[in-house]
């Protein structure tokens, strides 16, 4: 579990640094319309090693808290990893489907998924946190807190692409290139900044 947690830090961050490359990339405003067309078929591939991580960290890493106290037996852990293999076919079937009705569904399934999620691990972490359990360690209940503010980050980052997606000019309209330092792209730096936080707790293990 140890070695596939490795992996899945190194695949979530490394991809998703190809996807900030090809985003930005494809926010060139030489391009032309097939060429930027082709960098976000690209951008969109490589953002499923990200969001396939992302979805496996939660069976891999609460498999792991079991061992530190996280109070998850046999049974439970069965389920977690069937609900974690159900949510990583939803999550590639919201990239296979895209734009059709089935797709649409499982997206806003999806998006529940992640809501609950990030309730049970905000809700447990700070209440591990404040009281001593069910997490007694603290460094496993602030990542544990921490994981759960991530799945929030990715919350809000489905909702601004909901409010304003991403759409090429119109015909004889020039194309306006979006600022590199906007609320989506700060937004992932989050995201980047609480992967890194939570490698080195589970390392070091500081309190």
């Amino acid at each position: 579990m140890a070695f596939f947690h490795v992996v899945l830090f190194a695949y979530w961050l490394g991809t998703d640094l190809g996807v900030l490359i090809t985003s930005t990339a494809a926010n060139g405003a030489d391009l032309t319309g097939n060429a930027r067309e082709h960098l976000r078929k690209a951008n969109g591939r490589i953002d499923m090693g990200p969001r396939t991580a992302m979805v496996l960290m939660v069976p891999v890493g609460l498999t792991l808290a079991s061992n530190w106290g996280l109070p998850l037996g046999p049974a439970a852990l069965t389920a977690v990893w069937a609900g974690g293999f159900t949510w990583l076919w939803l999550v590639w079937m919201i990239y296979l489907r895209q734009g059709t009705p089935f797709g649409k569904r499982v997206w806003r399934i999806d998006l529940g998924i992640r809501m609950l999620a990030t309730l049970a691990f905000v809700g447990t972490g700070l209440v591990s946190l404040a009281s001593g359990g069910p997490v007694a360690a603290g460094w496993l209940a602030t990542k544990i807190l921490l994981f759960g503010i991530l799945l929030l980050l990715g919350v809000v980052i489905r909702l601004l692409l909901l409010w304003k997606p991403p759409a090429p000019p119109k015909a004889g309209e020039p194309f306006v290139p979006t600022p590199f330092w906007n609320p989506l792209r700060l937004t992932v730096f989050a995201i980047w900044g609480l992967v890194l936080v939570m490698a080195f707790l589970g390392i070091t293990k500081p309190f």
